[in-house]
């Protein structure tokens, strides 16, 4: 039989002399457990950093900057620390055997549930063997140690701090196992019902190994403060206790490998379930949206959100009957991108009754998250003004690869929309978002195309809301020239022209747009800014120009469109690949459908011919002056003719010949209708 075969079996009798029924009787009692497994590890760690036994050694050697935060409500728990402590002390001095003195210690500890048990047990023998070493390293200098050494009866023998030497390594070593073992358990402990829940028996199998995991780290942790008295007061031989406390080592150590095999065997079963469970939930219909949220984002926690207006840790019943936007990104998300959605929404947390909310869901690149995305996601959670995922490192591994597979992200943000009854109505708000903010409600690709279809190429589709003097500017009828190069003395030579142009009482605004080259666009507008040139947009909205157009190139395309028979993406695309380096001019005003490209060379010969075209401006407006001096001489007369119906302040707007593309003089014909 193999020495692990021998292992288990002495394990499995061992555990039938433990009348669990009697013993443990759960009430749902609940601490935080951390931070005070973390002031035991603290306690050995000083220990193992320093001679603490050595009777030469006067200074404790605290780190400087150590702290150690305990539960708020620790006066109940720190009482039951002290009399497990006392219990532990009074079972050893009788002389009872480890198995005797742990059952009476369940005893005691019955309400508990098994983690916590252990968790106590381990503190409670972390502040015994910290008390002795403490003693024992000040008491040839502090009279007050010498007197409680006395009391305890501690020998001042040179030979009592050299077996506490020779045993302490195993003796720590002992009790970072045992802690290893109890942090899995807590793990699994946390995990909430509806989680538990999805599997029933991979979960019985991982609470049988719990009972057997707590039992054996409670009853180490007593034999641990047998082998310390045993030491002080009777002076074994030290090889004797060497050798059981690495006995011990070795059996926590396979317990602690058994229980995490059978934990990580419970996740894989209980993740497998979710995957096939999320497939067949989307499927569905719903009544409302709480089952699908839980399922994403509750399954390890019963409250995973936390409430940006409130800082408050809340579950996903306070999105109940809305609709839901699952902001989904990395943790280190750029700046950039995060600003755009933000300005677009002028989301305010504040505000009540909203027919949708937003949650932020971050997904790290690798798991564990790394530092630098830790950090992040720190900065951004007090940021941001939507709900986020309190602990998003808790996120089911299912769900991450459920958002990954299904719902397409992989390091672009992706804002996913869920109607009130928690069915996916897009998979991807964000350009719906970026190019018509609000106006997109409800977020869906039904409404996205609507939108299209009310849409034709304008000046207010290009510029809307990325400048509120533009807009206002739109809202005056005014003529707007957008424009955009590389090559400042373009730049230079249009502006001039342009302002010659507007010194003749012509009615229009020119603005920098820069490129999508951000870093050349840098210099080019801080010499707009610096030599006055133009108006100009600033450098983070001159982003959000570029990112809004790629915007709606991508919507475009996502629903279908295509270049050759679309208007709007066809000028998109001119518009990207236009040359920079030559520069280009937009002109058009607010609504009208009617916009004017220039680039390079063209632009700067059509402006310095403003002294011919000029004339016409008042007859049809800059735009179509500007096109009736880029029109080509007509050769042979046109003698096309279209008749158009009167309508009211349509009479004045100049109309474009089908045939030879000049503009059509306006006769006035009357009919009879008698």
């Amino acid at each position: 039989m193999t020495e692990a075969r021998k292992l288990s079996k002495a394990l499995k009798d061992s555990w039938r002399a433990f009348p669990e029924a009697w013993t443990h009787m759960p009430d749902g009692r609940l601490f935080d457990a951390g931070p005070l497994l973390n002031v035991a590890e603290s306690i050995i760690r000083c220990i193992s950093k320093s001679s603490v036994v050595n009777p030469q050694t006067n200074i404790f050697p605290v780190e400087k900057d150590h702290k150690v935060e305990i539960c708020k409500d620790h006066k109940e728990i720190g009482c039951t620390i002290d009399h497990i402590s006392h219990e532990i002390m009074f079972n050893i001095c009788k002389h009872r055997s480890s198995h005797s003195t742990t059952m009476a210690v369940l005893e005691l500890l019955g309400n508990y549930s098994w983690g916590m048990k252990a968790v106590i047990v381990l503190v409670a023998f972390a502040m015994s063997y910290g008390e002795f070493c403490l003693v024992l390293q000040l008491y040839h200098e502090n009279p007050l140690a010498l007197c409680l050494a006395m009391l305890r009866g501690i020998p001042n023998k040179k030979e009592l701090a050299c077996a506490f030497e020779s045993c302490s390594k195993a003796l720590i070593y002992l009790f970072e196992k045992m802690v290893a073992a109890t942090k899995c358990m807590l793990d699994f402990e946390i995990l909430p019902v509806q989680y538990l829940s999805i599997d029933y028996e991979a979960t019985a199998s991982m609470k049988t190994r719990m009972h057997i995991s707590s039992y054996w780290v409670m009853r180490s942790a007593v034999a641990c403060t047998s082998q310390i008295t045993s030491t002080i007061y009777e002076r074994i031989n030290p090889v004797t206790s060497i050798w059981e406390l690495w006995s011990l080592v070795h059996r926590i150590s396979y317990i602690h490998y058994h229980l995490q095999r059978e934990f990580d065997s419970f996740n894989l079963r209980i993740e497998k379930k979710i995957q096939m469970n999320l497939i067949h939930l989307f499927g569905e219909v719903h009544n409302d949206n709480q089952k699908v949220l839980s399922s994403l984002l509750a399954l390890k926690n019963d409250f995973p959100l936390k409430s940006c207006s409130s800082a408050d840790k809340v579950g996903v019943d306070v999105l109940r009957n809305k609709e839901v936007i699952l902001f989904i990104s990395r943790p280190d998300i750029s700046l950039e991108k995060l600003l755009l959605i933000l300005h677009q929404l002028q989301y305010d947390s504040h505000i009540e009754n909203r027919a949708y909310d937003i949650v932020w869901v971050p997904i790290a690149k690798i798991i564990p998250w790394s530092h630098s995305e830790k950090n992040a996601f720190s900065l951004l959670a007090d940021l941001l003004p939507w709900y986020l995922l309190y602990e998003p490192a808790k996120l089911s591994l299912s769900v991450i690869g459920f958002i990954k597979d299904v719902w397409q992200f992989h390091d672009d943000p992706v804002m996913v929309v869920l109607d009130s009854k928690g069915k996916v109505t897009s998979l991807n708000a964000i350009d719906m978002i970026s190019i018509w903010c609000d106006s997109a409600y409800p977020f869906s690709v039904t409404r996205e195309k609507e939108l299209w279809a009310e849409q034709s190429w304008t000046m207010e589709l290009i510029v809307d809301n990325i400048d509120p003097l533009i807009t206002h500017w739109m809202e005056q009828r005014k003529i707007i020239c957008i424009y955009g190069s590389n090559n400042i003395n373009w730049v230079r030579e249009l502006t001039e022209k342009m302002k010659a142009i507007k010194n003749a009482s012509v009615q229009l605004e020119l603005v920098y747009v820069g490129s999508k080259d951000m870093e050349i666009t840098k210099d080019i507008l801080s010499t707009v800014i610096s030599e006055n040139l133009s108006n100009y947009l600033s450098l983070l909205k001159i982003y959000f120009f570029w990112t809004r157009l790629e915007c709606m190139k991508h919507s475009k395309l996502c629903l279908g469109y295509k270049p050759d028979e679309d208007i709007i993406l066809t000028e998109l695309n001119s518009l990207s690949t236009s040359s920079v380096n030559k520069g280009w001019l937009f002109v058009g005003a607010g609504t009208s459908n009617d916009i004017l490209k220039l680039t390079g060379n063209q632009a700067l010969e059509l402006l310095s011919l403003y002294d011919v075209w000029g004339e016409y401006a008042n007859k049809f407006g800059i735009i179509g002056a500007m096109r009736k001096a880029l029109s080509p001489p007509i050769q042979v007369c046109c003698s096309n003719f279209t008749i158009i119906p009167h309508i009211e302040h349509m009479s004045d707007k100049p109309c474009v010949c089908n045939i030879c593309q000049g503009f059509m003089e306006k006769y006035i014909m009357y009919k009879c209708n008698s």
